[in-house]
């Protein structure tokens, strides 16, 4: 069971973005879905997603979240045009928020799986940026991947008690799906929380002296162009 974001960093990318371009990127994206005029822009800037994620080496990863994306494309369109009045706005609703997010879960996951702890620090410090802002995030970092993985563990944990996490399985037995979720869920999550930390503090996560990093971290001419395609996209929220 292949998890959501990889632990192992994606290093077959024909690209290679600093992580303060990523970051960057990652706003002005977030921006631009949102204050996009149209369906027709929004897909626009989806598809540029895409795009970015499979030169970064994510190939996978940013097709499976494009095709959910235009799956819900699909309901809404249809959901406006064929259902009733009340689960249309159930339904239509629904769609919408959650396509609203897709673009900016698909640029937060190329961010996690693409960089590495070490570099993503070495990067806020050279911007300057506190400890106390750095470590959380760093943390982060590892914490989603490793929290997707462990639910592929639970996944095929319930395959062997025949429990299926589906909406059949909901309705049919909600109590044992519920308990073989969450619970394990949860126990993984606290015991990831600690281990995380344990690791952090023995690495020198609290050592004041600058680090360094084997990676080279610094702008080149294609964070220049990746900024510059999704500036545009902003631009063009803004002027139309």
């Amino acid at each position: 069971m292949k998890p959501l974001f990889q632990t192992g960093i994606s290093q077959k990318g024909l690209i290679h973005i600093d992580p303060r371009t990523k970051l960057l990127i990652l706003l002005i994206g977030n921006i631009s879905v949102f204050l996009m005029p149209s369906l027709k822009y929004e897909v626009m800037i989806a598809l540029a997603i895409m795009i970015f994620g499979i030169l970064c080496g994510v190939a996978r990863f940013s097709l499976k979240m494009t095709v959910a994306y235009f799956i819900l494309i699909i309901i809404q369109v249809a959901g406006t045009d064929y259902l009733p009045d009340v689960l249309k706005f159930i339904i239509v609703t629904f769609a919408i928020y959650i396509r609203k997010l897709f673009p900016c879960v698909m640029l937060g996951g190329i961010l996690i799986t693409t960089t590495r702890v070490s570099e993503f620090m070495a990067a806020m410090n050279r911007l300057c940026i506190p400890k106390s802002v750095v470590i959380p995030l760093a943390v982060m970092l590892r914490y989603f991947p490793m929290i997707s993985e462990e639910w592929g563990y639970i996944k095929d944990a319930m395959r062997m008690r025949d429990v299926s996490f589906s909406l059949w399985g909901l309705i049919k037995n909600p109590g044992q799906t519920m308990e073989c979720v969450y619970v394990p869920l949860m126990m993984s999550a606290s015991k990831i929380a600690d281990e995380l930390s344990a690791a952090s503090v023995t690495r020198g996560i609290e050592n004041p002296k600058p680090r360094t990093c084997l990676q080279q971290i610094r702008f080149r001419w294609v964070d220049a162009a990746c900024t510059a395609c999704f500036t545009a996209f902003l631009f063009a929220a803004f002027i139309v």
